[in-house]
């Protein structure tokens, strides 16, 4: 019932089932992204690189649809914010979606990842219409494949892991990249501004040559 009425509230056009497949929702305090973002941080060793007050303050600056479930728009948006403040991520791996394909289950996923570079990969999949993140690490192709779920800072470590193939609930993969750390870091263009910045500039610079 409760996916009925976020669905009505959203007021969107598309029909329930694909409105839920696009947001990732699934978590009890709906913060599976940064759940998964956070885990994956703190597995590279800079759990603190990314916060929550970061997040927050940027959601403040998206459509209210935003409370109801994450977009991969949203992520997109989430990570070119990071790159203009120069946080040291390696951001020509994080933009890219590896997984081309939305059909895929636990096997698939498994066999998938099974040729990834060793790494930490945020992982969007699915069940039943709704999304849900985590993070995949890879040891190697070929080798140990681990999950890392259910991210709660109280805790030391502050995630499950569990071994891949126990994420048996996953029905489809929506996408995955990758979150690697560079260091020294720098935006080529410094804290580079928004589009919408540009328009308001632009607009005001021709509102004084009147």
């Amino acid at each position: 019932m409760q996916d009925v009425l976020t669905w009505k509230a959203s007021g969107t056009s598309e029909s329930i089932i694909s409105y839920h497949k696009e947001c990732d929702t699934a978590s009890a305090a709906g913060t599976c992204f940064m759940d998964a973002f956070r885990s994956a941080l703190y597995y590279l060793g800079q759990p603190n690189l990314v916060t929550m007050e970061m997040w927050d303050a940027f959601e403040d600056t998206r459509p209210p649809e935003i409370q109801n479930g994450v977009t991969r728009e949203d992520v997109t948006a989430f990570f070119k914010l990071l790159q203009r403040q120069s946080v040291p991520l390696y951001y020509d791996r994080l933009m890219v979606n590896l997984h081309s394909s939305s059909s895929a289950n636990i096997e698939t996923l498994h066999d998938f990842c099974k040729t990834l570079d060793a790494g930490a990969y945020i992982t969007s999949a699915g069940e039943d219409g709704l999304a849900h993140c985590f993070v995949v690490i890879s040891h190697g192709p070929g080798k140990r494949l681990i999950a890392l779920d259910s991210f709660d800072s109280k805790r030391d470590p502050p995630m499950v892991v569990i071994p891949l193939r126990y994420q048996q609930w996953i029905k489809h993969v929506k996408w995955i990249c990758c979150v690697a750390l560079q260091s020294g870091y720098q935006c080529r263009n410094g804290k580079r501004k928004s589009k919408t910045q540009h328009k308001r500039e632009k607009r005001l610079k021709e509102q004084q040559q009147q």
